[in-house]
């Protein structure tokens, strides 16, 4: 999963680009999002998603319990070096350190994605994905302090679940998004496509995110 540690580096444009073009092919939504971001806090929503996407496919790629527990250790023990100063030779990592030096992300927020996730691994019930948890820590790339906590723990699982294709309805009403955290968030107005079930146009679902950054209703 990666290599030995080095000394702390910041990210380089080649890597970014690795990183955001797979980011927009596993998790677009969220992709489209975060065009709206000036390019340094884009940048550390890309990291946050990747990191999100590392943690998010264990299930994919193994299932026994004890497979699954090695690869969640191993990012645990990659945010212990990045809190001592190093970086290991994958270029997550080396995503996430330069978000957090930044002061972008935060170690402790990211521990509670891994926490999360493996939970969801082990129960193998995806409903408990930390995906409110996710939505916190991209907000807080914009913002230590608002006050959109409370809507965002209502609707980011619901969300996600329309995403996976449950049929949930529409789901909560939110009061508007305050314009600065709308790059972290514009993919939540999706919930009226997916709950539609009509996802077969890519132009509705830029215009969709699009309409989300301008009126803030998501």
């Amino acid at each position: 999963m990666g290599g030995m540690a080095t000394t702390t580096t910041l990210q380089g444009a080649t890597s970014w680009t690795k990183l955001d073009q797979r980011i927009r092919r596993v998790d677009e939504a969220r992709w489209l999002s975060s065009r709206y971001a000036a390019l340094e806090q884009r940048r550390a929503l890309i990291a946050l998603y990747s990191f999100n996407y590392e943690l998010a496919r264990v299930r994919t790629v193994v299932s026994e319990p004890a497979m699954g527990a090695i690869r969640f250790q191993w990012w645990r023990d990659a945010l212990e070096d990045l809190g001592r100063g190093t970086t290991r030779r994958h270029e997550v990592a080396e995503a996430l350190d330069d978000a957090i030096v930044r002061g972008h992300l935060h170690l402790g927020g990211l521990r509670s994605l891994i926490d999360g996730y493996e939970a969801a691994f082990v129960a193998r019930d995806r409903d408990l994905e930390p995906e409110a948890q996710l939505a916190l820590q991209a907000v807080r790339v914009f913002a230590s302090a608002h006050s959109w906590g409370e809507a965002l723990m209502s609707l980011a699982p619901h969300w996600a679940g329309l995403r996976r294709g449950e049929r949930l309805g529409f789901g909560p009403v939110v009061r508007r998004v305050p314009y600065p955290l709308r790059p972290a968030v514009a993919h939540f107005r999706l919930r009226r496509i997916y709950a539609s079930g009509d996802v077969g146009y890519p132009i509705g679902i830029r215009i969709c995110i699009f309409r989300a950054m301008l009126t803030g209703q998501v």
